[in-house]
């Protein structure tokens, strides 16, 4: 009894799968990835993917049965994920998906406006003719996606097209950094796609990205990066307050609940 007075939240229900993917099982054959790599993967790939929502809890458990794994990777990889910020790690309790946080979807931006804008500014320093035209297929394939209003895919290909432009004057170091900060915003973005015009403002901040390519414009290229991540920060931010704020109204009322 007093064990559940002092627990500060929810676990997962008896019987709730987690969802994980047909990779997960697919790499197991694979040697090289090791298990604690393995569901490393797919943990953050879940956390990041809003597969699993925030403040949900997680039990070790859970992951050994379901993904058919000893505890051990599991503890590895559920410590990598503290380390980053994605869990909390409550002793005697288990691990809780970290809250979204204005503070730190801010913090994310600042942080991608800087190394992004270095980088879109080094590639265009670089850029070829044959960098060009497959920059502009790339830009062509993306027209479609924005017709259909295909959000999940428009925004994995929009993502290619900005990490090929990066990957032109970046290092691997670099792009490393890129690439975390990008994967830790997906938990974020879907909050700057509510209407039907979010993705057409953002095909057309994509249409000027690849004009001043053309141009070999640097200073106009990064000012529309900048320009297209402030975009991400004023059509999500406010959602994602109001959201905050509802959820905090929920478990407070769950937590009043009796029983």
């Amino acid at each position: 009894m007093n064990e559940d007075k002092n627990r500060k939240g929810r676990q997962w229900e008896e019987g709730v799968l987690l969802p994980v993917s047909d990779d997960f099982f697919a790499k197991k054959a694979n040697q090289k990835i090791s298990s604690t790599e393995r569901v490393y993967n797919e943990l953050r790939r879940m956390i990041l993917n809003n597969d699993v929502t925030f403040g949900s809890w997680i039990r070790q458990d859970t992951i050994t049965t379901q993904l058919g794994v000893s505890r051990t990777p599991v503890r590895e990889a559920l410590r990598s994920l503290n380390r980053e910020g994605l869990i909390e790690l409550v002793p005697n309790y288990g691990a809780k998906v970290s809250d979204l946080t204005m503070d730190e979807f801010e913090e994310i931006y600042a942080h991608r406006k800087g190394i992004e804008g270095l980088a879109v500014r080094r590639s265009i320093m670089k850029l070829s003719r044959e960098h060009l035209h497959m920059l502009e297929s790339m830009v062509d394939a993306l027209t479609p996606l924005a017709k259909a209003e295909s959000l999940a895919q428009y925004l994995k290909e929009e993502w290619n097209f900005r990490y090929r432009l990066y990957s032109i004057g970046g290092r691997d170091r670099f792009l490393s950094q890129i690439r975390d900060f990008r994967e830790r915003a997906e938990r974020y973005l879907k909050y700057a796609y509510i209407n039907e015009t979010s993705i057409h403002d953002s095909f057309d901040y994509h249409i000027q990205l690849f004009t001043a390519c053309k141009q070999f414009d640097a200073v106009k290229a990064e000012q529309i990066i900048h320009e297209t991540l402030n975009w991400t920060l004023l059509k999500a931010g406010p959602i994602i307050a109001n959201n905050l704020k509802e959820h905090d109204k929920h478990a407070v009322k769950e937590l009043e609940t009796p029983g």
